[in-house]
């Protein structure tokens, strides 16, 4: 069947219109899928994983396979001799960050691959600290979940940088938990605790996923560094 111009132009606008209407009902899905994702990970202590593939993301968010997100994401980044660990760690030493940075986070792959778990944990928190401040133009600032609530608030109504948006508010879950106030006369808290673990204070038995977590939470920000540096 031979259309007109007109004709054609006319099934081009529907086409247009429909492809946006498909992409913007997609965003939405998987805004919300995210927001599934990141609560599931924050009651693990775990921030948003960019090494994790879109079937992985909405496996976590749109089904109940995963039950155990512990044990899925130690397997993930521990099978086929730590293939997607070595990659993270790759790209960490290739994100635009500070050298001094750069030899820490080289220096805690050497403690981790021979199980010094509790040094590569202390110097992680460091490293974690040192790339949080980049965000704040008060470099004699050190309020860290400031620093992350004042970027959730920032992109809450983001609609383009959905994953961005979804990484700092895992984040800002994350460093809660990580700085969350405690009495040290009280009993110690059973996820890693800054204050506890840089004063000196803690008695956590710090194991391999405790570091993979840390390491994962300096991937996570190194991705946003990456991104803003464009």
């Amino acid at each position: 069947m031979d259309l007109t111009k007109e004709q054609m132009e006319k099934v081009a606008v529907v086409i247009q219109e429909r492809i946006k209407k498909q992409t913007k009902q997609s965003m939405i899905e998987y805004d919300k899928t995210l927001s599934t994702v990141v609560d599931k990970l924050e009651a693990c202590g775990w921030t948003l994983p960019t090494e994790l593939g879109i079937y992985a993301v909405n496996v976590i968010g749109n089904t109940d396979e995963i039950t155990n997100i512990d044990k899925f994401l130690l397997w993930y980044f521990t099978e086929n001799e730590y293939e997607h660990f070595n990659n993270m760690l790759n790209s960490i030493l290739e994100a635009p960050i500070e050298d001094g940075l750069k030899k820490v986070v080289d220096e805690c792959r050497f403690a981790f691959e021979n199980k010094k778990f509790a040094i590569c944990a202390d110097s992680l928190v460091s490293v974690i600290e040192g790339i949080l401040s980049t965000f704040w133009d008060d470099k004699t600032n050190i309020r860290m979940m400031k620093i992350c609530q004042a970027k959730v608030d920032e992109l809450a109504d983001e609609k383009e940088h959905i994953t961005k948006k979804y990484i700092w508010v895992s984040y800002n879950k994350f460093i809660r938990k990580l700085y969350e106030k405690n009495d040290f006369t009280a009993d110690e808290p059973s996820f890693i605790n800054r204050h506890w673990l840089l004063h000196g204070r803690s008695a956590y038995e710090i194991e391999e996923i405790d570091c993979l977590r840390l390491f994962n939470a300096v991937s996570s920000l190194c991705v946003i560094v990456r991104s803003e540096s464009k």
